[in-house]
């Protein structure tokens, strides 16, 4: 069995410090510690500096290790070299990509996330179907990568959808639209139309509305200068094995998180060329 260590008992002490058990502190450590405990640490540390004449250097602060933005980006598409069945769909389109952008650097956990805040007076069992849908589509399938001083870093992206009373406080109003609906000569599957008009029995197509939310322009024939028919060997909309911007059948690709990229790059405080999006393990 371990035995304690010995107890030096009053008796076997030094003579001084038998006779002085409570000396008094001296007047300035006295102060400090009487400061200390009413006013804390920064108190004290002004105290000293006007004692010693020196300047009080405070402590090094933490990094927030929760940080938030709110996104509100302008993005532009020209669509052009449409086939005549789809020339209303040529034109230059603006709008604006708007959300909430938070990332939490703590271990237990990390993430970076984008709330979006929708109004709608479709039913809740229709709200349900979009929201589902778009996660399955967006969410935990990609990771924001960082090349820090300190070491790389990987956050899941995630994508929240908070259906709100109030149109006042939502990013955006959708419309919800009964099946077979048009929009200047557009109309998608079972009723959605645009950014802002969903169909009630579409899943699929509200996909690829909410990547305009996002800030993804189209990948419809030629956008922005990009040939998504190849030079004609593809239709260049709604192709098999497109994307999610191209066929909102598909899935979405890592370059359909750019914006998400850029912006998350800024609220880190890192250099764009140090961050990737990659897929999510």
């Amino acid at each position: 069995m371990r035995r304690a260590p010995a107890v030096r008992v009053k008796e076997d002490l030094p003579g001084e410090a038998r006779r002085s058990p409570a000396r008094a502190l001296p007047p300035l450590q006295d102060r400090l510690a009487q400061l200390q405990r009413s006013a804390g640490n920064r108190a004290v540390m002004q105290m000293i500096a006007r004692d010693d004449g020196a300047p009080a250097v405070a402590p090094a602060r933490k990094p927030r290790m929760v940080r938030r933005k709110e996104i509100d980006r302008q993005v532009e598409e020209t669509i052009s070299h449409a086939p005549a069945a789809f020339s209303a769909w040529e034109g230059t389109y603006r709008w604006r990509a708007k959300w909430r952008l938070k990332l939490d650097m703590r271990d237990e956990t990390a993430e970076l996330n984008v709330k979006v805040r929708l109004f709608s007076t479709a039913s809740t069992a229709t709200k349900r179907r979009w929201s589902r849908a778009i996660k399955r589509k967006w969410s935990g399938k990609f990771g924001f990568w960082v090349e820090a001083d300190d070491g790389d870093e990987l956050y899941p992206i995630n994508i929240d959808i908070e259906w709100v009373r109030d149109a006042a406080s939502a990013h955006y109003t959708i419309a919800a639209n009964a099946a077979g609906a048009d929009e200047e000569g557009r109309a998608g599957l079972g009723g959605t139309t645009s950014m802002t008009g969903w169909g009630e029995a579409d899943t699929t197509d509200v996909t690829h509305e909410f990547g305009h939310i996002l800030g993804c322009p189209e990948e419809y024939f030629t956008t922005n200068g990009v040939d998504y028919s190849r030079g004609g060997r593809r239709a260049g909309f709604r192709d098999p094995g497109g994307g999610v911007m191209n066929n909102p059948a598909g899935p979405a690709l890592a370059r359909n998180f750019s914006m998400i990229r850029k912006e998350a790059a800024k609220l880190r405080g890192v250099k764009l060329r140090k961050t990737k999006v990659v897929p999510w393990p």
